[in-house]
């Protein structure tokens, strides 16, 4: 008799959740769901100043691993704004974490995207995200950017800018780059799970793992990354490093994480 053939779950329980697991897989990884999820938290709590924030957006919410965590966080008279742009997930989100919490509100960004949403028909050029202009108090991303062009980027940290009150902060996951961490990268086989060497530098400060591979994944160096920030009205406040580098000197497990303020004044 052959082996039996192992059947898998067709959900994955997160706090008493149950997220079907076609969803579930698309925000990340099946076997450290619930870690990765307590260690975003744990960093806005860190660096987010999430102890304090009433009013907050995540950007890539998928089906809302962060948001159901934070249902026991954001005070009563909170407000959470979760965007994606994969359809399936906000759908669920929707019916099962918004319907349950009124505080909590999930919007489908209909931009086209190759790997996530090749139907789209929106573009970043002129995307706003649905909020008053300096209401909220915390925007998040985790492995956003990790994905996206200059002009994109720049277009979020515009609208950053627009939403936030002043003093709000914004917490980014991403890679960020040097030119001398090429070789150490190419070395060493790469870094992070996909073997990532950010070997093209396809303009000055952008580099790219595949630029065969569109959007694959992208980093940035700290300078222009900072005059893209200060572009927008934002500035930079602590840059937090990953672990993904695998050089042995890292703050956090993962990716990178960039800390940036709107000014008080």
């Amino acid at each position: 008799m052959g082996k039996a053939e192992r059947i898998l779950p067709a959900s994955v329980d997160h706090h008493g959740f149950q997220i079907p697991r076609h969803l579930a897989w698309r925000t990340g990884r099946l076997d450290r769901f619930r870690e990765v999820s307590d260690e975003h938290i744990a960093h806005l709590e860190a660096f987010g100043g999430l102890g304090g924030a009433r009013h907050v957006v995540e950007i890539g919410c998928g089906v809302g691993r962060d948001a159901i965590p934070l249902m026991r966080v954001l005070p009563d008279d909170g407000s959470y704004l979760g965007i994606d742009i994969i359809r399936g997930s906000i759908d669920w989100a929707g019916a099962n974490i918004a319907a349950k919490d009124a505080r909590f509100r999930f919007v489908h960004f209909d931009v086209a995207d190759k790997q996530h949403n090749p139907g789209g028909s929106e573009g970043m050029e002129t995307y706003e995200i649905p909020c008053a202009d300096g209401s909220q108090d915390l925007v998040f991303l985790y492995s956003v950017f990790t994905h996206m062009f200059p002009g994109d980027v720049a277009r979020y940290l515009a609208e950053f800018q627009r939403v936030l009150r002043p003093g709000g902060c914004v917490l980014a996951s991403m890679f960020t780059m040097d030119r001398g961490l090429i070789s150490y990268l190419q070395a060493i086989g790469g870094g992070g799970l996909r073997a990532l060497t950010f070997s093209h530098e396809v303009e000055e400060g952008f580099f790219h793992n595949d630029p065969e591979v569109v959007p694959g994944a992208t980093a940035y160096s700290l300078d222009r990354l900072g005059v893209m920030v200060s572009n927008a009205g934002l500035v930079p406040e602590r840059f937090v490093r990953g672990s993904w580098r695998k050089n042995g000197e890292f703050d956090v497990n993962g990716q990178d994480l960039v800390v940036l303020r709107k000014p008080a004044f």
